[in-house]
């Protein structure tokens, strides 16, 4: 048997013992492993740690929070994400524990920003958002030396609050697509319900992507306009610095159209995809393609702003929920949200009897769990006749006299 020591000056050194009897050479080999782990050098404890370099201008988390988001989450990040990163850490995180030193965080002050951000009125999953963006930064800083220790990694995040799903019935949307009918806008709710695509997909449909199929490789999203000044320009809103700019990872693709309006690629590859064009919305989309040529349309878009202002502009996403609202109320239909329109597109798929992975790939989602967790669940009718056809396979029919 032989076993090898740690290098010396760069040289191996290897052990080699024998013995005629096997147990004998099993407690050799034992002996000569104590002696190995002796003479191996062991890690540093957390006291001998050299101190990490110290942070610019203080080494509050608040100073590692901001040098986080400016040098690794924006250039690692989707706009989206980073901003809605930069949201929690402005409103709670700096606010409640920010002023704490780095390598001094401890397990209660994670807890104290749960209980900030419960006290603040926020969600439970929202919280537990909070509770991520905290244990990412603290991770990194972790990994790059200025902390002992991941705080954060032991304390476990609030459980997420169990969302309600609100169903949308074959009557609800047949009371919508009823209120909407001959509307100027009628064809973008028509395809909300019946392709499932989500509301910056169809916002950012372009006419040059409209033929058999509809191309959902582009979205339309709001970004946030950040400061490009070296110096501070007196501008209180990035929107309006001279040098404004837009800061993303670099393989992230977008296209510019109008203000703060850009194109962007979907977050995933199953996002990208295309959406067979079926009657009755094929002929609502022809309708809508030719009313389109005769209306002001800078950027080529399927669907746009008909407002006096926004004439021929992208459609705000918050605009587009407004819509919904007024829309959903007008049919007298309630309580339920734009999203929810995918959920109905699922349930129609599943009632169609399409295969699971076909519906996760014309909705968009990775897996067919995610496919899975948008069902609403079977109608009490539709229960019934299940429970009734499998009871007639059990009971056996009555013989006849």
């Amino acid at each position: 048997m032989a076993l090898d020591f740690p290098r010396v000056d760069g040289r191996r050194k290897r052990v080699t013992l024998r013995s005629r009897d096997y147990d004998t050479a099993l407690r050799k080999l034992a002996i000569l492993r104590l002696q190995r782990a002796e003479a191996t050098p062991r890690p540093p404890a957390p006291t001998e740690v050299p101190p990490a370099p110290p942070l610019v201008p203080s080494s509050s988390l608040t100073a590692w929070l901001r040098y986080w988001l400016a040098e690794i989450v924006d250039q690692e990040v989707r706009p989206k994400t980073a901003e809605s990163y930069r949201s929690l850490v402005r409103l709670y995180i700096e606010p409640a524990i920010g002023a704490r030193n780095l390598t001094e965080v401890t397990t209660a002050d994670v807890r104290e920003l749960h209980r900030f951000m419960r006290d603040a009125g926020l969600s439970a999953s929202t919280v537990r958002l909070g509770h991520r963006v905290l244990a990412i930064a603290l991770k990194q800083a972790h990994r790059e030396g200025y902390t002992n220790r991941d705080v954060a990694a032991l304390v476990k995040p609030p459980r997420p609050s169990s969302p309600t799903l609100t169903t949308l019935s074959r009557e609800d949307a047949a009371r919508l697509l009823q209120a909407v009918r001959g509307d100027r806008l009628e064809s973008r709710w028509v395809a909300a319900l019946l392709t499932g695509a989500r509301q910056g997909e169809l916002l950012g449909l372009e006419l040059d992507r409209v033929a058999d199929e509809l191309d959902l490789s582009w979205q339309l999203q709001r970004l946030t306009w950040q400061h490009g000044c070296g110096q501070p320009c007196g501008r209180a809103r990035g929107a309006e610095c001279p040098d404004r700019r837009i800061v993303a990872p670099p393989d992230h693709e977008r296209r510019h159209l109008a203000g703060g309006f850009w194109l962007t690629r979907p977050k995933t590859a199953a996002g990208t995809r295309r959406v067979p064009l079926v009657s009755p919305l094929r002929e609502l989309v022809d309708a809508r393609v030719a009313a389109a040529a005769t209306e002001p349309n800078p950027y080529g878009l399927l669907w746009t702003s008909g407002a006096a202002r926004s004439l021929g502009q992208p459609i705000d996403a918050s605009a587009d929920s407004r819509a919904w609202r007024q829309l959903t109320a007008r049919a007298g239909v309630t309580g339920v949200r734009l999203h929810d329109a995918r959920h109905f597109t699922v349930d129609l798929l599943y009632a169609a009897g399409v295969p699971e992975v076909v519906a996760m790939e014309l909705i968009g989602h990775s897996s067919v769990a995610m496919t899975r967790r948008y069902r609403s669940g079977a109608s009490p009718e539709t229960l019934r006749r299940a429970m009734e056809r499998s009871s007639g396979e059990l009971v056996e029919p009555s013989p006849t006299r």
